[in-house]
């Protein structure tokens, strides 16, 4: 298993769940409405958009702290 892989598998898929439902309903969202409306092309669009976002994440933190430190 390639490094990358691992790490898009570090937060487990309930974590992800929890965090985006917790979002959803603060901003008055109703989920099972949304689930309705969404195309197939949509699911798969905003799971590309997690992927990419987790990746994203993971590369900034695995930075070196001294660069974020001069970066003041």
């Amino acid at each position: 298993m390639s490094d990358s892989s691992k790490r898009t598998n570090a937060i487990p898929d309930k974590v992800i769940d929890l965090i985006v439902s917790n979002t959803l309903s603060k901003n008055g969202v109703d989920l099972e409405e949304v689930k309705g409306k969404l195309t197939a092309e949509q699911k798969q669009l905003l799971k590309e958009l997690v992927e990419e976002l987790t990746l994203q994440v993971d590369q900034f933190v695995d930075q070196p702290t001294s660069r974020k430190k001069d970066s003041k």
